[in-house]
């Protein structure tokens, strides 16, 4: 019987593996997101021009199922294909290579939970506090600028955030919450987390590297504290667990909640939106916030590691 052949890229060394992987998001992305854009042509019944033109258009009523349509092509252009791609590439197995296999048991989902529940004051205060900073004065442009970008992602979110009709409602579950739940876990946790690891030899520093990276590539600095400690959260959740499907649980609650949230008051059965969820001013519920999250991390590496 034959041996079973080794991984095509089984001897690049691990930051080689890293630059590939760089490449291979860049690749799958801009090949993907042609092919979206010629299907478009047909689904929309638009010229290439209209579809480039309606594009570059602030989000409204008359671009915005164009714009949801190009969100999911991204989704799996940039962040679920190139994972599972690369997971074949260099281990022949992109459900070992990506953890994808392994079964965490029900407490774990128990406490990832509750530890997204606990954590939502300390995260709604950090949003301030990120919010609020200022660059120097010699900087100011770039923070007009950096600003400018946030108004935009904001407007944007705000247009996919509109649901008329439950449709609209599970649609977003799926556009919001579940793809990048899964495409930005797969990426940031399954992969890049996972090849800091081997080029660096420690965890920790590889789940700061891959939530900087996280943070970074959504583009909303105002926001990065906040991502940031989502994705160190995300981060140690995998590596407690062993399982990818853990922080991609986590991931799916954080923005599941705001879209149901966002519903419920579009729908007048709740006050506030989805912004507003899980903030307060109480100084005291924002501090046992955080101290929550370590005690629980620390009953989950005490249990689990």
């Amino acid at each position: 019987m034959d041996s079973p052949k080794p991984p095509l890229l089984q001897s690049l060394t691990p930051f080689s593996r890293i630059l590939f992987a760089v490449l291979l998001m860049i690749a799958c992305f801009t090949l993907v997101f042609l092919a979206g854009i010629l299907a478009a042509v047909p689904i929309f019944g638009l010229g290439l021009s209209q579809i480039m033109t309606t594009m570059t258009l602030p989000a409204g009523q008359e671009n915005v199922a164009l714009l949801e349509y190009f969100q999911v092509v991204q989704s799996f252009g940039l962040f679920i294909f190139p994972p599972l791609l690369a997971g074949w590439l260099f281990e022949r197995s992109s459900v070992r290579f990506l953890a994808l296999g392994k079964a965490s048991p029900w407490p774990f989902y128990l406490a990832t939970f509750l530890l997204m529940f606990i954590s939502l004051p300390f995260i709604n205060w950090l949003i301030a506090v990120n919010g609020n900073l200022h660059l120097p004065a010699a900087l100011q442009e770039v923070e007009e600028w950096m600003r400018s970008t946030e108004e935009q992602a904001t407007r944007l979110t705000d247009a996919f955030m509109a649901m008329p009709s439950f449709t609209t409602f599970l649609f977003n579950l799926f556009m919001v919450a579940a793809l990048p739940a899964i495409g930005e876990e797969f990426v940031f946790r399954g992969l890049f987390q996972r090849l800091f690891r081997e080029w660096l030899g420690n965890i920790h520093t590889a789940i700061l590297l891959s939530a900087i990276l996280f943070s970074a590539l959504h583009m909303q600095f105002f926001g990065f504290l906040p991502r940031l400690a989502l994705g160190i959260l995300f981060g140690y959740l995998f590596y407690y667990s062993g399982s990818l499907w853990v922080p991609v649980f986590a991931h799916f609650l954080n923005n599941g909640a705001a879209v149901v949230v966002e519903y419920l008051s579009q729908s007048g059965m709740l006050h506030g939106n989805y912004e507003d969820f899980g903030a307060t001013h109480n100084i005291l519920l924002i501090v046992l916030s955080g101290l929550s999250v370590f005690l629980l991390f620390f009953w989950l590496h005490r249990r689990y590691h």
